[in-house]
Order: C-alpha cells, then sequence, then structure tokens
C-alpha cells in the first residue's frame, strides 16, 4: 500500500517531491498552485521538467494534486461557475503536464437547488473537458464530502452515478474516499462489522475498482456530525482501533493512501505516518 502526505510546493513545485522523500513517502499529494485564490499563471516548462525528474527519480506513485477549493462545479451563479470550470481545466492542463496520476476535487455547492441541479452542472462541466481534449493523461477524481451545508458529493451513491455518467461522457473517472468526511457523512466505521458494511457499500454504491485513492484522516466531529474538521490518526472520534480494522480489510489495504492530518508542529506528519506504517506492518504479519 502506498501511503503519503499532503506537502508543500512552498519556493517550488519539485521542492514538494524533496519534502515527500523525507519523509519516505510512497505516495503525495500537492496542490498545483495557491487553492485559495483565482489567479491562474501556467507552469513554466522548466519547473514542469524538474517536477518530473526529481518524481522519477523518487519513484513516487501516485502523484496526486487536489484542486482549488474555490472550485464550485455545482454552483448556479453563472459567473462563479464559468470561472469555476475555467479554473478546473487550467489545473487539470497543469496536472497532466506534470504527470501526475490522479486530479482530486470537490463538487461544490448548488445552494438550495439541490442535488439534481448540481449534477447537471457537473456533467456540463465533463463534457466540457472532454471538448477539449483533457482527461487522458490524469485520472478526475471526485472526493466524498461530509455534508455539511449544501455541499454535494457526500452520498457514495450520487458519486458513483457522476463516475458512470462520466464514463457515458467518454471520460475515466474515479472517486477519492475520505475517511474523516464519510464518517461525519453518516456512515459508521468503528467496528468489524460496520467496516464490513462500508465496504459492501462502497462496492455497491462506487465499485471498490473506481476508488483510487484513499484520504486517511481522524475525524474531530462524531458521526453524522458533518463536521470537515480532520484530526490526527487515532486521535479523533473515528479511533485507532477503526483504523486498524480499516486498514487491514483485504479489499482496502492496497488503495493507495494520502493523509491530510493537521500540520501544526513539523513532527505531526512524521507521528501519523508512524501510526500508519505501523498498523499496516501489523497487519501485514498477520497475512
Amino acid at each position: 500500500m502506498p501511503v503519503g502526505v499532503h506537502t508543500s510546493i512552498a519556493g517550488g513545485l519539485a521542492l514538494s517531491v524533496d519534502r515527500a522523500v523525507e519523509l519516505a513517502c510512497d505516495s503525495m499529494q500537492i496542490f498545483g498552485r495557491n487553492p485559495r485564490i483565482w489567479g491562474f499563471s501556467p507552469v513554466a516548462p522548466s519547473e514542469v521538467s524538474l517536477f518530473r525528474k526529481r518524481r522519477e527519480e523518487a519513484g513516487i506513485w501516485p502523484v496526486v494534486i487536489h484542486t482549488a477549493y474555490l472550485i464550485n462545479l455545482s454552483s448556479p451563479d453563472e459567473t462563479n461557475y464559468r470561472k469555476s470550470v475555467d479554473l478546473f481545466k487550467n489545473e487539470l492542463t497543469t496536472a497532466e503536464e506534470l504527470g501526475a496520476d490522479y486530479l482530486v476535487t470537490h463538487l461544490g455547492s448548488p445552494h438550495e437547488l439541490g442535488a439534481g441541479f448540481a449534477v447537471r452542472r457537473i456533467e456540463e462541466a465533463l463534457a466540457g473537458v472532454t471538448a477539449e481534449g483533457l482527461g487522458k493523461k490524469t485520472t478526475i477524481l471526485f472526493e466524498n464530502t461530509a455534508g455539511g451545508g449544501s455541499s454535494f458529493g457526500s452520498d457514495l451513491a450520487g458519486l458513483g452515478a457522476l463516475v458512470e455518467r462520466a464514463a457515458e461522457l467518454g471520460l475515466s473517472c474515479g472517486v477519492c474516499f475520505d475517511t474523516c468526511h464519510a464518517f461525519a457523512a453518516g456512515y459508521p466505521m468503528r467496528t468489524y462489522g460496520e467496516i464490513k458494511g462500508l465496504v459492501k457499500t462502497i462496492d455497491g454504491d462506487v465499485g471498490l475498482d473506481k476508488v483510487k485513492v484513499i484520504h486517511l484522516n481522524d475525524s474531530k466531529g462524531d458521526l453524522g456530525s458533518n463536521l470537515d474538521r480532520h484530526e490526527h490518526i487515532g486521535e479523533g472520534r473515528i479511533g485507532l482501533e477503526a483504523f486498524r480494522l480499516f486498514l487491514s480489510h483485504p479489499e482496502i489495504r492496497d488503495v493507495p493512501m494520502i493523509l491530510e492530518t493537521p500540520k501544526k508542529t513539523p513532527q505531526d506528519d512524521p507521528r501519523n505516518l508512524r501510526v500508519v506504517r505501523g498498523i499496516l506492518e501489523k497487519s501485514k504479519k498477520k497475512k
């Protein structure tokens, strides 16, 4: 199972690979740009080459890019929607130039217009992606949400339907499954029986083969709280035993994992990685 963290791109994209290597990561996730601004500038060819070279030398797989938080592919506001679609296409272009394996995106909020409206908006955006010949080198992954407010994407069945619709449009897409978001959205996962049920639900609603990346995060909020607040592995409301059960499940343990746990000190990422690697090592010995 490839395990990694979200690393900073401060100082240049290639430095994010160096940071992943320092943590002995197998996989990694980055933002392709500042995720909190609309402005977009293409990555310089020299920076693309250097990133690709460092990544190849490090042997990291997969490389995941997370889109900007501002993107709302479900927006009912026409101006915001068009800006979101344009930025999404630009970020996908960057991901493909960098050789990223996956581009993870949240699906935004349709506000009071509901899920049906959101699906139509997202389908329109995906149709635009295929029309421009994008999405052939980097696979788009829809991330499940915690279900707070009017956000779209907390229901796994809805994500599965979108993946199928994307295939009909000629676009290969998948799902990034976030443990914190799923738990906060009401999917129980603290006992052996609940983990078995969760995996069965994922397979039925999405298809286990479509889950390409797992965001491994504990949750500050309780089951069904809709609170999107990540916690260190084993220190939140999901708990360490649940992660032992989850990571030892035969249908889960080979899926690439990315930790998005809090980074308040330089020791946080190494500590969370040690916990996860310890669980995986014990699970491996039991096989």
